[in-house]
């Protein structure tokens, strides 16, 4: 995004110093219509992938059970299980592994988190346990060395991807990158206390994918 804007503002540079040159080009105004062509595809096709979550080529029970993908778009649904339960536990602290996952489907490398308004206050947050990104040489695993940006990742097996927190206390959130290809397997959600089902209901969680830390 920012080289883009880099590239629009010395474009629009190029173009006025050419008309200054010619001194002939002055105008008012210019309106002109161009095509534009955009395909609005699945959760599963877009550029930033959302999917239910696989182990060994299979999606995960729990993927099954509470992941919904009718209509191409993809919902968590931890109202009502097959089994008849219908919430989850008060007072208590409810984990659900091997959700979601998320793949970038772009170009370029982006920073992947979510963001949601009741998000940890809500008692509830997303988490992953994807292999790929922890960090095994870790001084103290669990608690050292997170460090997105320089590709160094903790090694608790239970990752926070909101886009809010510094564990590190570098000044950046702590977030997974995805080059172009890569997908962020393993994603879960906990929750704890007494969990305000009706402000984690009211809105949906954003998931988020950007090339630098500033455009978050």
């Amino acid at each position: 995004m920012a080289n883009r804007r880099k590239f629009l503002a010395g474009l629009g540079a190029l173009a006025s110093g050419s008309a200054a040159a010619v001194g002939t080009g002055a105008f008012t105004s210019v309106s002109a219509d161009r095509t534009v062509a955009v395909n609005v595809a699945d959760d599963s096709d877009a550029l930033l992938a959302i999917r239910g979550d696989k182990r060994n080529g299979s999606f995960t029970s729990n993927a099954v059970e509470y992941v919904d993908t009718n209509g191409g778009q993809v919902s968590i649904d931890i109202t009502e299980t097959s089994a008849g339960a219908t919430g989850i536990n008060d007072n208590a602290t409810t984990t659900l592994d091997d959700l979601l996952a998320i793949e970038n489907q772009g170009s370029q490398d982006v920073y992947v988190g979510y963001t949601h308004p009741a998000s940890p206050n809500g008692n509830f947050a997303l988490y992953h346990e994807d292999s790929d990104f922890l960090d095994p040489n870790a001084s103290d695993p669990g608690t050292d060395d997170y460090d997105a940006s320089a590709g160094k990742y903790t090694n608790d097996g239970q990752l926070n991807i909101n886009t809010a927190p510094d564990a590190d206390s570098d000044g950046n959130p702590d977030l997974v990158r995805l080059t172009p290809g890569e997908t962020l397997e393993h994603i879960g959600m906990f929750f704890f206390g007494s969990p305000d089902a009706s402000a984690i209901s009211a809105d949906p969680i954003t998931f988020q994918a950007v090339d630098e830390f500033s455009d978050l």
